[in-house]
Formats: C-alpha cells, structure tokens, sequence
C-alpha cells in the first residue's frame, strides 16, 4: 500500500508553515526558501506513515469545478489495486494530518472492506443500483448483445429472487414493470449470505428427483455464472465512477460441484433418419433438411437458420461457416469448412433446384429479415425448428434441446470412428477439451467377453446352464449336472 500525491491538474497543494498557516506552493515565503519537495522531505524525514508529520505535506484540499477550493482537506490512499479518497472533514491542518495517519493505520489493520465501512458506511441511496449498473456496464462490455442481455436478464432474475419481487404474469406490460421494480434494487443486495440462501433454495424447489436436482444444480451454477461475468474486472475499471459495493457483488460465492455434461448416446441415428425421410421428407421437407443438416454436418441452429446458397460448395462437398449480412457466428472458432458427404451434397441440390431464395432453409413461414430479440435469438426458421424438434420428442429424442442432440450425435459418430481430435475440427470447437468434456461418446460396443473367461478348452463348465439352444433342438436346453 501506498500513498499518492494529488495531481496538480486537478488540486492545489497547500503546504504549512512552522507556524502552521498554509502556504501556497505557487506563492513564496520569506521564512522558508526551499522548494515544496524539500520541505516535505524535511518535515517527514524519519516519519513513518502511521505519523501525522508524514501526511502534513500530503493532505490537499480539492478544487471544485468552479474553482473553489474546499473547506476541508482530503487525502488519497492505494491499495490492492484500489486508488480511494478520502475527506478529513476537518479544514484544520494538525487535526487533519492526525486523522489521515488513522485512516492509514485502520486500513492496515481492519483492511480495505472494514476500512471503507467504518469510513465509507454503505447505503442505498449512494450506491449504484442494478439499472444504473447494467446501462453503465453496457456502455463498456465488448460482448454480443445477446450476450449481455443474457447476463443481464440472470442478474435481474436473481435479483428478483433474493428480493421476493414474484412474476405473476407473462404479460408484457407487467414483466416491464417487475424490470422496472428489480432496475430499481440497491447492488447492496447481492451480499454473499443471500447469494447462498438463494442457491439453496433454487435447489430445495427441485425435491428428492434426483434429475430434478441435477438440473438446479447446473441451472444455478450457470444463472450465478452469467450473472458475475457483468463485474468481471475487465468491466469494472471503465466504472470507476460508479460507487459500488465493498465486497463486490459475487465475491466469494459458491458453486455446486461441476456436473458432468458428457453426451451418452440413446439414439439409432439410421433408423431415426430412415423414418425422417419417411415421414417428412414429403410432408415437411425443410423439417427433414434442417435434421440432414444437424447431423450430417453437425451445424448448430443458428448456423442452420443463416446458412446461405453461395456458402455451399457442392463439387467440392463442404459447407462454409462464416459470418454475413443476416448475422454473426457464435465465436470466432465457428468460423470454418464442414466436410459433407455425397448423399449430403445430392440432398442439397434437390433442395437448391426446388427452392426460393438465397437461403437454404426457405420456409414459407420464416421471418426473414426480422431482427433478434434484445435478450436472445429470434430465429428466421422458428415454426420449422418447432417441427423438427416436435417429430424428434415423438421418436424417443429426449432433452430441452432435441435438434442440438444431433449435432451432439454427429460428434460422437465421428469420435468413434476418427478420433476425438477429428470430432473437435468437424464440431468447430474452441479446444479438443470441449469436445472431450461435452460431446464425444463411443458407438461401439465394449464388453467383457465372460464366455470365454468361463469357458474351459471352449466348453462351458458342466455344473453352467446354457441359455443357447443346441444346434437342432428348437427351444431346448441342456440339462445341468450334478
């Protein structure tokens, strides 16, 4: 921890003499000659800065924007990082130095949060509230807006828990007056102890169902996630002029153990593709497209949604994913060529001769052109990804994501038979880690072969029944002996 001297720029340094009246360093002095850095090295020479001698030459008093120097002197501390002020709420200079010496002991012994609570006593009115916060914070985040609406959205979800402010309706004029009723909410709110009661309780709702408390347990995490990433540091030194609580909000707070998110595959992807065909390719033929799509190149719905006519390359048998006119990827590292195969390409090109537009997917029923919704996506393709993902739950596609389970499928063909290295560039992911904590998952059997094991020179022990009917004997089995 150290001290710093005021800026010139901003204040004026009043310096004091023996007699203990202030003199201006602009001025001169006929009982002292010697510069205001000679002085000060003079009065605080073997001075420690727990010693008002050390702060006499420190303390200043600010200037204001008109300016008025102010009646009381003030003094500046870093620590930690932390650059603070502090009026001394006094205009004498001996009182004053007295007084910085103490801020400076209490800052050593009690540490910066007991420090400023016992000098800066929170309260709602000065600090920020979580509207001011979120308008502030979105002036500086360099994210998506989808993003930081997303942040957003969590903050005031949780905030609205934590203050008991319920959603009593899905009307829009009352969801914007519960947003106005939560913007309006102190930051002081978010205090550890209530960030854990809440964690708790969010938990407590799910019961004794085990999979209930498996997705409370991700939800949570993934809510106080999203909702701290709004005071990541990088967000917070553009907000110095905020006056934020001490300690900030989410500090120190606990998640539940990382639950595993490994995919396990529960689907025949031939028979289900076999019967989509059957069943859609007629029907709803951009349904059937959109799952060719998801599983033969392993595209994400909003990739699917955007993907365009002139990103096709047919001879070549790839798709290229890249940003456009009509949006954004999801990362940087989505960006990339897909392999196709040549069922793929000619599928494609039966929809390319028979379809409209510069779009793959070109549903009379898309919106083309509209734009996303504040906090969230708004897809082109919404009533066709409906009923895909409706066909997909009737066929034994479990989970909140039943399209994105294809995708999930695609990596785990592709990590099976090339490696999970291989299933990384082909899912696009940011790192083989993603792939391997997320997607990969084996399609071929591994078992232990216990026939072989009990069997001796080929044959089964004597005192083992079979369950194989011998050669010859319809539904017979042999007999045990003794």
């Amino acid at each position: 921890m150290h001290t710093e001297k005021p800026s010139k720029a901003r204040t004026t340094q009043v310096l004091l003499s023996r007699s203990g009246e202030p003199i201006s360093e602009q001025s001169g002095s006929s009982l002292n000659t010697k510069s205001g850095k000679q002085v000060a090295n003079t009065i605080t020479r073997g001075a420690g800065k727990n010693d008002s001698r050390y702060w006499r030459s420190r303390i200043f008093r600010p200037i204001n924007a008109r300016g008025e120097a102010s009646p009381h002197y003030s003094m500046r501390l870093q620590m930690r990082g932390q650059r603070m002020s502090f009026s001394l709420g006094t205009g004498n200079a001996e009182a004053a130095a007295r007084k910085a010496a103490n801020v400076y002991t209490d800052f050593l012994t009690l540490g910066v949060e007991g420090a400023l609570a016992k000098y800066r006593p929170q309260t709602g009115e000065d600090i920020a509230t979580i509207g001011e916060y979120l308008r502030a914070a979105h002036g500086v985040m360099d994210v998506r807006p989808a993003t930081f609406h997303a942040y957003a959205r969590h903050l005031c979800r949780l905030a609205g828990d934590i203050v008991k402010i319920k959603r009593r309706s899905v009307r829009k004029t009352k969801l914007k007056a519960r947003r106005q009723e939560v913007e309006a909410q102190s930051l002081l709110i978010f205090t550890p102890e209530a960030v854990q009661e809440w964690r708790l309780s969010f938990l407590a709702k799910a019961g004794r169902d085990a999979r209930k408390a498996r997705a409370a347990r991700i939800s949570a995490n993934s809510i106080i996630r999203q909702a701290r990433s709004l005071f990541a540091p990088k967000v917070l030194k553009f907000l110095k002029t905020l006056r934020l609580p001490q300690p900030l909000p989410f500090a120190g707070v606990e998640f539940f153990p990382r639950e595993s998110m490994r995919y396990t595959s529960r689907i025949d992807a031939g028979i289900l593709m076999r019967q989509a065909r059957e069943e859609l390719a007629k029907s709803y033929p951009d349904a059937f497209l959109v799952m060719v799509l998801a599983l033969g190149a392993g595209l994400r719905r909003g990739e699917i949604d955007k993907l365009l006519w002139r990103d096709v390359d047919f001879a070549g048998g790839r798709i290229f994913i890249t940003e456009s006119e009509h949006g954004e990827l999801k990362t940087e590292d989505s960006r990339g060529a897909v392999d196709i195969d040549q069922s793929t390409v000619e599928i494609l090109r039966g929809f390319q001769a028979k379809g409209k537009g510069q779009f793959v997917i070109s549903s009379v029923k898309s919106r083309e052109g509209e734009a996303s919704r504040p906090w969230g996506n708004r897809y082109r393709c919404a009533a066709v990804f409906e009923k895909a993902t409706q066909w997909l739950r009737t066929h034994g596609v479990e989970g909140n994501k039943a399209l994105h389970t294809l995708r999930k499928e695609a990596g785990a063909i592709v990590a099976t038979r090339d490696g999970i290295f291989a299933a990384s560039k082909f899912l696009r992911h940011a790192g083989i880690e993603v792939t391997a904590a997320h997607y990969a998952d084996k399609k071929t059997r591994t078992v232990i072969d216990m026939g072989a094991l009990l069997s001796s020179g080929g044959l089964m022990p004597k005192n083992i029944v079979s369950m194989k009917p011998e050669k010859g004997k319809r539904n017979l089995q042999r007999k045990a002996t003794a």
